[in-house]
């Protein structure tokens, strides 16, 4: 595909990830014009979802018959690294999904475009979106992406694990006391079963924490990191204890050699912190469909937040067809398209009075607690440059899992390696 490259700043200054022309190559920047046949790249990685977005791009074609849109699925294992690489051949996507934390380096180089005219064109009152997720994807008050779900985490757990330990199951009133005394109780190394799983997942396990204890992953102004914060250390030796002074969670090589949700679905954990992008993956096994079930994160020393999330749809400034990708990116996160994503129970669609189609698609699990810990929720943490600091957390804080320096030392090393960080971002 034809292109024109744009310089992104920092690590990331490689050609623009869009399938797009040179200015004297023909291209046309207002558009294909009425009538003309076009076709869009559309970069996503989730195997899982693929069904329901290819409804949302059947039903943009319906609308768009001059439109034909090409769905690419990368592995999220490969995603990032394949759009970076792919840009700089000048083959990457015209749109693709981006996560909050990715969206900066992006936009210092002017590779994204805004969409509040093709949104204001499209008629969408962007109330109806969590608010914090449309915050995410805004600078300077322009809008580079709509969210197109949202996903929130719960303490999933194991009926019949329970239900042998002749225990009763989690319920809204737990506290992180109740979480480790019920481990305790379910933990049995002779059977090779263990209470809760604690990897080292900022998302699913100590975000939710840090946030819980009364800390903070970055200040509200973006420019400091709470990782030294004591309540920030705090909520992160809620999980090193699992592992080191507990006993009641496989170890983190254990992890990395079998990912925690794989674990569990095997009988081997009896609770797991993780979020409602599993729901669908439980219904469709036969032993999760029958034995799991779901509640709210239980209560830490100051609250019970739960950190939210959601995928948003980029159309990138070099696309050929810049008015069409702008279009197409906006249908993706569209109240129309929420409802499709939402009725196929693949994710929580973002718009509201869209979300109950998906409560109804799992009656087997208790997911209704994910649309019920919004008004609680965090936004997940971001600054301009995410992966300077992000990038850093699993090196840093695994010492403290394998119990090799204590939390306080590993949350000092990485609040100072963060902190550094986010001065570079000021300047």
């Amino acid at each position: 595909m034809k292109w024109k490259a744009l310089t992104l700043s920092g690590a990331l200054a490689v050609g623009l990830l869009a399938g797009c022309t040179s200015p004297d190559a023909g291209g046309d920047d207002a558009g294909s014009g009425d009538g003309e046949q076009i076709e869009l790249d559309f970069a996503i990685f989730s195997p899982d979802q693929e069904p329901a977005i290819q409804a949302v791009v059947d039903a943009f074609e319906d609308e768009n018959p001059n439109i034909t849109v090409n769905l690419q699925v990368i592995p999220w294992v490969d995603y990032w690294n394949t759009l970076l690489t792919t840009s700089a051949g000048g083959t990457g996507p015209d749109v693709a999904w981006m996560l909050g934390a990715k969206l900066g380096p992006y936009l210092e180089g002017g590779a994204l475009l805004p969409l509040d005219d093709t949104i204001a064109d499209a008629g969408i009152d962007v109330a109806g979106y969590p608010e914090p997720l449309v915050a995410l994807y805004q600078r300077d008050d322009v809008t580079y992406a709509l969210p197109k779900d949202f996903d929130t985490i719960g303490l999933w757990y194991n009926k019949a694990l329970f239900d042998e330990a002749g225990l009763e199951y989690p319920n809204p009133d737990w506290t992180w006391d109740d979480v480790i005394s019920n481990a305790q109780a379910l933990t049995d190394p002779a059977a090779d079963v263990y209470g809760i799983g604690a990897p080292l997942d900022p998302q699913a396990t100590y975000y939710n924490t840090i946030y819980q204890a009364g800390g903070e992953v970055i200040s509200a102004d973006g420019t400091t990191s709470g990782y030294d914060d004591p309540a920030s250390i705090e909520g992160i030796a809620y999980w090193t204890d699992m592992i080191n002074e507990y006993g009641v969670s496989p170890d983190l090589q254990s992890f990395a050699d079998t990912e925690s949700v794989a674990q569990f679905m095997s009988g081997r954990l009896a609770m797991l912190y993780t979020g409602s992008f599993y729901a669908v993956r439980f219904a469709s096994d036969e032993y999760a469909s029958a034995n799991f079930d779901v509640t709210e994160l239980p209560a830490g020393p100051v609250s019970d937040v739960t950190v939210i999330n959601g995928l948003g749809n980029v159309a990138f400034a070099g696309s050929e067809h810049p008015e069409e990708a702008a279009q197409l990116a906006v249908f993706l996160s569209s109240p129309e398209a929420s409802q499709i994503q939402s009725d196929s129970g693949a994710v929580i669609g973002s718009y509201q009075d869209t979300q109950q189609a998906w409560v109804d698609a799992f009656p087997q699990f208790n997911v209704q607690v994910f649309l019920d810990m919004v008004d609680s929720s965090v936004v997940f943490p971001t600054s301009n440059n995410t992966e300077a600091w992000a990038s850093r957390e699993s090196e840093l804080l695994t010492p403290a899992w394998t119990g090799e320096q204590t939390v306080e030392e590993a949350a000092g090393n990485l609040a100072d390696a963060m902190n550094e960080a986010l001065a570079a971002e000021q300047g």
